[in-house]
């Protein structure tokens, strides 16, 4: 059996073209932004509405290490969301063919890998996008 036999019959045939840690960027980079995001705005934007014990129903505009760290988590959602596709088009011709001869071989493993990353990064990004316009129209004192 030579290499190119052996790399040719490997259910994942073109995972050379897509590096381990760019694959878990792509997977776990914008559900990770988003928990981030999530955590610092609500702790940077309700800390200053609870003044020496007292709380205070309202507190004029946004923090701004929250809006820095929105951003930030939004691009790194976006270049995880952009890292998908890249490596979808690498891996688009993975294996030929129908689902139903993947799903009982398991070929095509790196391809499907691409796809759930555009899956994550495609609704984490648009959770952080929500979380923006939230945090830019919501008073968080007021809850």
């Amino acid at each position: 059996m030579t290499r190119e036999h052996d790399e040719q019959s490997h259910p994942a045939s073109l995972r050379r073209r897509v590096g381990k840690r760019a694959a878990l960027f792509a997977v776990y980079g914008a559900p990770l932004a988003w928990f981030v995001q999530f955590c610092a705005a609500f702790a940077f934007n309700t800390s200053p509405c609870f003044d020496a014990g007292e709380r205070l129903f309202s507190r004029p505009g946004l923090h701004p290490w929250a809006a820095i760290i929105s951003v930030l988590c939004l691009a790194v959602a976006l270049a995880a969301l952009w890292l998908g596709l890249v490596h979808l088009r690498r891996t688009r011709e993975e294996e030929p063919g129908g689902e139903r001869g993947l799903i009982e071989t398991g070929q095509g493993r790196t391809r499907f890998l691409a796809i759930w990353a555009i899956a994550f990064a495609g609704v984490f990004t648009v959770l952080i996008a929500i979380n923006i316009l939230l945090l830019l129209g919501v008073s968080p004192c007021a809850v």
